[in-house]
């Protein structure tokens, strides 16, 4: 009886005070849990954005391999002479490289991509998964639903040419692991929405995923591009410049096929001899 007794005071019930200690250290473990998940899937996000560049990049070179020059950013391929054949020989460089990252089957569908082309289907390899402005669907509805992108084309590389551009690697001198093929940025910035099947519209960039503000002009062979926007959000971006998602940095696509991350700290000059293919210049240490 007595030991009874003893074992009833020995497991007795918690009180109002030991409860809301241990409220409290759960509360403490699930707010330190909460932004380890967050970076995790941050990382995986970016992971998985890098691995969409690297394809896109690696279908460049299978068309080069292919045609022995590289698509245009905007215009006809692989000839000039104005053919409407299926796959669709007039579009961008996102719509050339279809049949290489495994979607031939769309790109045989689209007979014609002009800057009235409508029903453009979202492509996976196409959508960054950190991109705020990217409709869940991959499809702008408010743009004649047409395909969203999030990495856009350099256009000092692919160039705004009729039949394709240079071939590899005279065309570009610095070097291939020296030149920024693609990078992120918003799908929607303001009222601009880049589609992956739109050209350039009388020289302008409008749709087109094409990074035409590295064609503003250069001094010595030098773009003068202007640095990228690490903080900006859709409702106040400029649709002219790059966006990072987050404040890890911006990742861009080399020419030889690796991945960077570009980060807030990179220098103009840096910058701007990544851009270049035929600059002559030494990229930074801050790249």
């Amino acid at each position: 009886m007595r030991l009874a007794q003893l074992w009833q005071k020995r497991w007795r019930g918690f009180t109002l005070i030991e409860l809301l200690v241990v409220i409290a250290i759960i509360a403490i473990l699930i707010g330190l849990l909460v932004p380890a998940v967050q970076k995790v899937r941050e990382a995986a996000a970016r992971t998985e954005s890098a691995n969409n560049l690297k394809q896109i990049c690696l279908a460049v070179h299978a068309v080069h391999d292919v045609y022995r020059k590289l698509p245009p950013s905007d215009g006809w391929f692989p000839s000039n002479t104005g053919q409407w054949a299926s796959p669709g020989q007039l579009g961008n460089v996102h719509h050339f490289i279809l049949p290489y990252i495994e979607q031939k089957n769309i790109a045989t569908r689209v007979t014609y991509v002009s800057y009235w082309h409508f029903d453009l289907p979202g492509i996976k390899v196409f959508q960054a998964p950190l991109d705020p402005s990217m409709p869940a669907n991959g499809v702008h509805v408010n743009n004649w639903n047409r395909g969203a992108t999030s990495y856009f084309a350099n256009d000092w590389v692919f160039k705004y040419q009729d039949g394709g551009s240079g071939r590899m690697p005279s065309c570009m001198p610095d070097g291939t692991s020296n030149t920024i093929f693609f990078s992120e940025g918003f799908t929607l910035c303001q009222s601009s929405m880049f589609i992956w099947g739109e050209l350039i519209n009388n020289g302008t960039r409008q749709n087109s995923p094409t990074m035409h503000q590295w064609n503003w002009g250069s001094s010595g062979g030098i773009p003068q591009a202007q640095l990228p926007q690490w903080d900006a959000t859709p409702a106040n971006c400029n649709p002219t410049y790059q966006q990072s998602y987050t404040g890890s940095g911006l990742q861009v696509g080399m020419g030889d096929g690796s991945v960077r991350t570009v980060t807030a700290g990179v220098s103009l000059n840096s910058w701007r001899f990544a851009i270049g293919p035929n600059d002559g210049q030494v990229i930074g240490n801050d790249f």
